[in-house]
């Protein structure tokens, strides 16, 4: 865990220098103060109704607990893991729901089946990209595609092992077609997640929505990966500039919106999580009354 801390540090070192090297906080600055208030109200809001779906995903796995809980705790969740090192803030989604009567072995197989269709959606949006006009026909038959594929891979497993219990707790999802629907909702998440994004800053973007998508996609991406800079810095714009060949924008350009974006998305996450986290606490405190 210390050496994971470490390289997320040294990761974080590093963009700062290539950024203050490629782009200058000159020139973050001046970009930083084009934004206009009113697209970024619009971008926040864009963004709040991605979090409410991402917590709609979880309601449909488990009806244990209700919808507006889980918004809070997916608020709390996702700003606990921009925040915290080395991806630990995805232990908080664990802990949230066992206080609430789930085991962990549930929680862990609906986690990792949302990630996976979060991986599958970000990969529809990336190719899609390639087939411009049939983009949305793309991303649906990916994903019925991918689904399928996925759930008879499943019914196969051998039940040994790790294999077994993933066979266990995952094949009814695939069997009751919630899968499917889970890949769907990521889907239209994120499409509002990305909308967000451009909102904020489409008057300092030198491009269309859908010219810029596959930097969002990969930026989006990288938070998958085991080990990101500190509260993703690094990672994140390094992930955005990488299709910056695909879409003719500069590497200069690629990291300046990439670091705004991030920004946002720390902004955007730190005011739902923390609002979230004292609702959280202040329905506990009533609940012990």
């Amino acid at each position: 865990m210390k050496i994971k801390i470490l390289i997320s540090f040294l990761l974080s070192v590093l963009f700062l220098y290539i950024f203050y090297t490629t782009v200058g906080f000159t020139n973050f600055e001046s970009s930083f103060s084009k934004l206009n208030i009113f697209y970024i109200g619009v971008g926040f809001l864009l963004y709040a109704v991605s979090s409410f779906l991402r917590a709609y995903r979880w309601h449909s796995m488990i009806k244990d607990i209700n919808m507006f809980d889980f918004f809070l705790i997916n608020n709390v969740h996702i700003f606990l893991n921009n925040i915290l090192p080395a991806r630990t803030g995805e232990f908080s989604f664990f802990y949230m729901l066992k206080k609430r009567g789930i085991n962990l072995t549930k929680s862990f197989w609906i986690f990792t089946l949302a990630r996976l269709m979060d991986a599958l959606a970000l990969l529809g949006f990336f190719f899609g990209f390639f087939f411009k006009l049939y983009f949305v026909v793309f991303i649906v038959v990916f994903g019925v595609i991918t689904v399928f594929l996925l759930k008879h891979t499943i019914a196969i497993l051998p039940d040994i092992f790790i294999l077994k219990s993933l066979k266990q707790n995952l094949s009814t999802h695939f069997e009751s077609k919630t899968a499917i629907k889970l890949y769907f909702i990521s889907v239209i998440s994120f499409a509002f997640k990305f909308l967000g994004f451009y909102e904020m800053a489409k008057n300092i973007i030198p491009m269309g929505f859908f010219e810029i998508l596959p930097s969002y996609v990969l930026a989006e991406l990288s938070s998958i990966l085991p080990i990101n800079g500190v509260m993703g810095l690094g990672t994140y714009e390094f992930g955005f500039s990488i299709p910056s060949k695909l879409t003719d924008i500069s590497l200069k350009t690629s990291l300046d919106l990439g670091f705004i974006t991030h920004v946002f998305l720390l902004l955007s996450s730190s005011i739902l999580g923390i609002v979230s986290f004292l609702l959280l606490k202040l329905e506990h405190y009533k609940e012990e009354r």
